[in-house]
């Protein structure tokens, strides 16, 4: 049987050639809408005028402030979400097993993540996975139980798609249409934002041996320190306790009570508080009084002093173009229609 052990980061092991992690499944709750938003807009494929290749632009729900797709597996309608925090990525095993997806029962490991019990994984395929009605093949997986994590979402959640998705992907995240699209190459991308006025862009790259891209010089106040950019968390700034030391963070923090969420091992409690500093990356910034939430995890002053979320972005209101083979992250704002 093939060895699996657990790392700071997730579960390491092989099944043939396969090395398999799962960072977090990350589901972290503060406030949700009173009126859940209705995505309406029907999921379209755009065709690059030099490609024969098709970019396919679809709707996700951000109601839960998540980056959440309608896909089909083996041709059946699931809800997953789009993950860069999850390596490599994650099907519910009832779901898993309802499809007759491969499972590998013989191998399993604790996954790693926030949250105070343990949830057990095991190596999986996603089969004939479609997004937009574009087929994406199969996807390398692990299998787990999803239910506190839907529980705490609200609503059942099929899969999450991490690392083994996006590895050799172009995707355009746009917080203010809610649209995902995915394209050919990096060249087609350039045309969607080419009429954006605000840019700021770094190299795409992680730490150790995590697949969480890290943005070096993320601005807390009067210090640029290094975040995690994680489209997997419905938080917008999470600080981990290494920022509290921080020049003028831990003044700068007044705390305002306690949320409640759920992560890959489970329910946790963070306090949340008003971050009275300005935040943000180049010309994207956010005024003082942003809320954050304090973690009790420690992070790292040299790859992780906070982790950023969805809330961020979308206060933010950027196109965020992850280039996985260029290695490129960029965020893209102020954009001529």
């Amino acid at each position: 049987m093939p060895k699996v052990r657990v790392t700071n980061s997730g579960v390491a092991g092989a099944c043939s050639t396969r090395k398999l992690r799962d960072r977090t499944l990350e589901s972290d709750h503060m406030v949700f809408p009173s009126r859940p938003l209705l995505v309406v807009a029907m999921t379209t494929v755009l065709f690059a005028a030099n490609s024969s290749q098709a970019a396919v632009t679809t709707p996700f729900d951000f109601s839960k402030h998540a980056i959440a797709l309608n896909v089909t597996v083996k041709g059946v309608p699931l809800y997953v979400l789009l993950d860069t925090g999850v390596d490599p990525s994650v099907i519910d095993i009832k779901r898993a097993d309802a499809l007759a997806l491969p499972v590998d029962r013989r191998t399993s490991g604790q996954a790693d993540g926030e949250g105070t019990g343990s949830t057990t994984v095991f190596p999986a395929t996603i089969k004939d996975l479609e997004i937009g009605g574009h087929a994406f093949g199969d996807v390398v997986t692990l299998a787990a139980d999803m239910g506190t994590l839907s529980k705490t979402y609200g609503r059942p959640v099929d899969g999450v798609l991490g690392y083994s998705f996006l590895k050799d992907k172009v995707v355009l995240i746009d917080y203010t249409a809610s649209t995902v699209t995915i394209f050919s190459g990096t060249k087609e991308a350039e045309v969607f934002v080419r009429q954006c006025r605000k840019h700021y862009g770094t190299p795409l790259r992680s730490f150790a041996d995590e697949q969480i891209p890290v943005i070096p010089d993320f601005q807390l106040g009067d210090a640029k320190v290094p975040i995690t950019l994680d489209t997997g968390s419905n938080r917008g700034i999470a600080l981990y306790q290494v920022a509290l030391n921080v020049k003028g963070i831990r003044g700068a923090l007044k705390v305002t009570g306690k949320a409640h969420g759920a992560g890959a091992r489970g329910t946790f409690t963070s306090d949340t508080a008003t971050l009275n500093v300005p935040v943000g990356m180049g010309p994207f910034q956010l005024p003082a009084g942003e809320p954050v939430v304090v973690m009790s995890s420690r992070g790292s002053a040299d790859s992780r002093i906070a982790n950023i979320g969805n809330m961020t972005f979308a206060a933010m209101k950027v196109k965020l173009l992850l280039d996985y083979p260029a290695k490129q992250v960029s965020f893209y704002g102020d954009c001529a229609p």
